[in-house]
């Protein structure tokens, strides 16, 4: 009994929401550069792993139908459930690629699987905002970043794999927010960090609770295509990024701020310590923010980046919840209550019997 206790506590505890330390070796930026996710693909050697929202990039399809050609496994999961229906065009593209080979998955398990996400050679994640339709590559406003590591590749590909079976554990991955188990707890962590908040996001709604977090800043600039929330944000109907930067803190997913994206779809983000990665994507994010017709800061102050203390793990750097506000209070509240009660517990097993 004792030890089961202890193993539920490790778990719970497991579960807790922390950023990681990643480098990023590109960003692409839609509309500029994101067709060169097809070169990617062309470079694949073993499998290619890809689960979107929407797919009509005929280029793409035939990127995927010539891996699958020289051996490589190509697994594609794509959304049974697309708002206003499946284009059919996006049905076109499927049959095309189960006809030559590539393995397709339309999973409805979920309202929405909205993800956008690629994983080559178990080695090179592709992840952000864009879906490879013709639009999406030369008319949105977003961005996917282009990561090699091999430990967050695999873990990345575990989730595509288990979508296309229709297999849902809870995953408990460094840094990676995944609705709709963490996606909650992690847009709310980095909306409790310190500093000036930059906000590029397609749909910031109130359904979300997360709101009132944006509206604690002092200073904060925000894009948004739609949103029901009474924020001062610029609006671009173009944009679909999802980005969010607080000082050296990054969020970049496929994830909204709302309760259908957080609470019920199938969604994968990021949540990243990486000062250089930040000053990047605030730098974009307020230039979207400018050319929407937002009010050009008059002095850009960045929060000094703060070095938090780290632990290496797995060929990565799990970041830990820095002081200064960082964790929000009922978190800490609601671990210390269970950390109390397991504590009392153990002592009340282990009193002496007469």
């Amino acid at each position: 009994m004792r030890l089961l206790l202890w193993v539920l506590l490790l778990g719970v505890l497991a579960f807790a929401v922390s950023p990681i330390r990643l480098e990023v070796n590109t960003v692409l930026v839609s509309p500029v550069n994101t067709t060169k996710i097809v070169d990617y693909v062309k470079s694949a050697k073993k499998a290619v792993y890809m689960e979107v929202y929407v797919f009509t990039y005929k280029p793409l399809a035939d990127a995927l139908v010539d891996a699958a050609r020289r051996g490589v496994d190509v697994y594609v999961v794509l959304s049974a459930n697309v708002y206003g229906g499946v284009p059919q065009q996006a049905r076109d593209i499927a049959k095309y690629l189960e006809d030559n080979g590539v393995k397709v998955r339309w999973n409805g398990d979920f309202p929405n699987v909205h993800t956008k996400l690629y994983v080559i050679d178990n080695e090179t994640v592709i992840i952000g905002n864009i879906n490879p339709t013709t639009s999406g590559f030369r008319n949105n406003k977003g961005v996917m970043l282009v990561i090699r590591n091999a430990t967050l590749a695999r873990q990345l590909a575990a989730i595509v794999l288990n979508d296309f079976h229709g297999r849902y554990p809870r995953y408990n991955f460094p840094g990676v927010l995944v609705s709709p188990i963490n996606s909650q707890e992690g847009l709310e962590w980095i909306l409790t960090q310190k500093g000036d908040l930059y906000i590029a996001m397609e749909q910031i709604y109130m359904d979300s609770g997360l709101v009132p977090y944006i509206l604690q800043y002092p200073r904060y600039f925000a894009v948004v295509a739609r949103t029901d929330a009474d924020i001062k944000a610029a609006t671009d109907q173009d944009l679909v990024a999802k980005i969010i930067v607080v000082g050296p803190y990054v969020y970049v997913g496929s994830i909204n701020i709302g309760y259908y994206s957080i609470q019920r779809n199938r969604e994968v983000g990021l949540l990243m310590y990486n000062p250089q990665l930040a000053d990047r994507l605030r730098a974009l994010v307020l230039q979207w923010y400018v050319e929407a017709g937002g009010e050009a800061p008059t002095q850009t102050t960045a929060t000094p980046p703060t070095q938090p203390a780290a632990t290496t793990t797995a060929g990565w750097v799990t970041v830990a919840k820095s002081g200064g506000g960082g964790i929000p209070l009922w978190h800490v509240l609601a671990w210390l209550v269970v950390i109390i009660l397991a504590a009392l517990f153990v002592i009340w097993m282990n009193r002496r019997r007469p």
